[in-house]
C-alpha cells in the first residue's frame, strides 16, 4: 500500500466512477482499476461492488475512505508545515554580538528593510553553534602591530576583520587638546563600559603600559550611557573611533592619543554553516559591505586578504 494507491482510492470513492476518476487523476483507466484491485487484495475486503460498468462503494470501502482521507489530509498538512518551517529556517539569521553593537544593529535595521522576510535571533553568546554571523573583538596586542594593517582583512572568505583607533572621549568644554597622552589622564575619573570584558581589559593594559590604573567612577553596559555621562562633565572614557558612533552633537568630543597603535580589531565571522541558511550568507555580505563603507568614510580601509 502506498500514498498513490490511497489517493486513487479516495478519488474513486468520491466519484464512484472509474472513467471520471481516471480523467481527473490523469492516468489510464486500466491502471486505475488495477490499483484498486491490488488495494482490495492487500486489505482482504471488497471496497466497491461492481454491477456491469458501474461501481458502488461498500460499507467497508466507505469506512476505509473516511480514514484514508483523514490520513492523507494529515500528511498534506505536515508536508506544508515542514515546507513553511524549512523556508522560515532559511530566512533566519542568528547573530552573535559581543562588540560594535550600535553598528551591527544599524546594519540589521538596514538589511531588514531590504529583506522583510528575514527573521533574526540576536544573542551575546559566542559559543559554537549559537550564531550564523558573529561579531566580536579580536584579542590582540595593543600599542603594537594591530594598527600597522589598518582597516579590513579577509580570512579564507569566512572572516573579515576591521581595525579602528581607540581614543578618549572628553567633555566638550574640557581643556584637553585634540591630541593627548595617556599620562594626562592619570588623575581623571573614567567612565567604563562594563559589558565588554575584552575592551575593558585592553584599556586597562594601555593604562598599565603608562604606569597607572584607571580610576573608574562609573560602569555601564551601554555606550550611549557612557557618552551621556561624559557629556555631563563627570569624567572621560576610552572611545573606539567608529564602532560606537560619532560624538558630534553629544556634549563630548574625541581626542586622539599620542601613543601610536592603541586600537582594537573587530571580527565579523560567518560561522561554519550547520544548515542551509542563504539569508545568513546574505546578511554576512551585507554587514561586511556596511562596515566597509563606514571605515572608508573615516579613511581607515587598507584591505588585505589572508589565505
Amino acid at each position: 500500500m502506498d500514498l498513490a494507491q490511497l489517493r486513487y482510492f479516495c478519488d474513486v470513492a468520491q466519484t464512484q466512477h472509474m472513467t471520471k476518476s481516471a480523467q481527473r487523476l490523469n492516468i489510464v483507466q486500466p491502471a486505475l482499476s488495477q490499483s484498486i484491485h491490488k488495494l482490495e487484495d492487500e486489505l482482504g475486503v471488497q471496497l466497491f461492488e461492481r454491477t456491469g460498468r458501474n461501481i458502488r462503494i461498500t460499507s467497508e470501502g466507505r469506512l476505509f475512505a473516511e480514514r484514508a482521507s483523514q490520513a492523507l489530509s494529515a500528511l498534506d498538512a505536515a508536508s506544508k508545515e515542514i515546507r513553511v518551517l524549512s523556508e522560515g529556517r532559511k530566512a533566519l539569521v542568528r547573530v552573535g554580538i559581543s562588540a560594535a553593537t550600535s553598528v551591527v544593529v544599524d546594519a540589521l535595521a538596514a538589511f531588514a528593510s531590504e529583506h522583510p522576510e528575514a527573521t533574526f535571533e540576536i544573542t551575546r553568546s559566542l559559543e559554537e553553534g549559537c550564531a550564523d554571523v558573529r561579531i566580536a573583538m579580536v584579542p590582540s596586542e595593543l600599542l603594537g602591530d594591530s594598527m600597522r594593517r589598518r582597516g579590513c582583512e579577509v580570512a579564507a572568505g569566512e572572516e573579515v576583520r576591521f581595525s579602528e583607533q581607540i581614543g578618549v572621549a572628553v567633555p566638550l568644554e574640557s581643556s584637553f587638546a585634540e591630541t593627548i597622552s595617556l599620562r594626562e589622564l592619570v588623575d581623571q575619573r573614567f567612565i567604563s563600559l562594563a559589558g565588554s570584558r575584552s575592551f575593558r581589559e585592553a584599556c586597562d593594559r594601555a593604562c598599565a603600559s603608562q604606569g597607572f590604573v584607571a580610576r573608574v567612577g562609573f560602569d555601564s553596559d551601554d555606550p550611549a550611557i557612557v557618552k551621556k555621562i561624559i557629556s555631563l562633565g563627570l569624567g572621560v572614557g576610552f572611545w573606539p573611533r567608529i564602532s560606537w558612533g560619532s560624538l558630534v552633537g553629544s556634549g563630548a568630543r574625541w581626542c586622539t592619543l599620542e601613543e601610536k597603535g592603541f586600537a582594537r580589531t573587530l571580527s565579523v565571522k560567518r560561522c561554519l554553516p550547520e544548515r542551509d541558511a542563504p539569508m545568513a550568507d546574505a546578511f554576512f555580505e551585507f554587514l561586511v559591505g556596511y562596515m566597509d563603507e563606514l571605515w572608508r568614510a573615516e579613511g581607515m580601509i587598507d584591505r588585505s586578504v589572508l589565505k
